[in-house]
């Protein structure tokens, strides 16, 4: 096997524990990738950016901090000299805002998260599957600061984008629906709340089944009808 192939498999074996559910041992996976690979500045981004996801998972939101501004800035300079790592920015400036967000830092992740979703609309397209993603996490800072407007928009604009793929429904359009469920309860708006709650429930039981989303659905459905009387 020669060296590419093998330090994608180690970083490909690393983030596949935080799939499962088990960050701890990413995060010790991508420190030994780290090591093994310290002097490969595009394989130390990805590991970077993997190793902010794990930690913030682990509730170290501030380590997870460190990692993701460190990723991002091996990412620009990469960028700036191979335009073949600039399809990784958009997924890590929509992490860091992410965490950004979660410590208070909402003017930062603003920037951040319309910067990144500004990058993948121009990498991917304005009908791509990645830019809804990007509007989607852009969209939770708008509604943190209560612009249900602009949330709303954004979701929206990426409902659309779901809907209009070939192929199966991805998970996120769960995640697009239930929010905008939440915005019409913001605005009294129970009725079409509702509606859209309901949407998300069979959509995640459609390709989730029992599982701690459907069942985070199914919450939301109930607060929107105990509200509705």
């Amino acid at each position: 096997m020669n060296t590419t192939s093998s330090r994608q498999n180690d970083v490909q074996e690393a983030l596949a524990l935080l799939a499962q559910g088990r960050p701890a041992d990413c995060e010790a996976a991508l420190r030994r990738v780290l090591r093994r690979h310290e002097n490969d500045v595009l394989c130390r981004a990805v590991c970077l950016d993997g190793l902010g996801r794990a930690l913030f998972a682990l509730r170290r939101p501030v380590e997870a901090l460190d990692a993701l501004e460190q990723s991002l800035r091996l990412l620009r300079g990469q960028a700036d000299a191979s335009r073949s790592s600039l399809p990784l920015l958009p997924g890590v400036m929509q992490n860091l805002a992410h965490v950004r967000l979660a410590l208070g830092r909402a003017e930062e992740s603003l920037a951040l998260g319309r910067e990144a979703a500004q990058l993948a609309e121009q990498i991917f397209g304005p009908d791509s599957p990645r830019l809804a993603g990007a509007l989607l996490r852009l969209s939770a800072a708008y509604y943190r600061g209560r612009d249900f407007d602009e949330a709303e928009r954004l979701m929206l604009r990426a409902k659309a984008i779901w809907e209009a793929q070939d192929g199966p429904v991805p998970p996120e359009l769960g995640v697009c629906l239930n929010n905008l469920g939440r915005i019409c309860e913001e605005r009294g708006q129970f009725t079409e709340g509702i509606a859209l709650h309901r949407r998300a429930v069979a959509l995640r039981r459609e390709l989730l089944g029992e599982h701690e989303d459907t069942a985070f659905s199914l919450g939301n459905l109930g607060v929107a009808l105990a509200s509705d009387g």
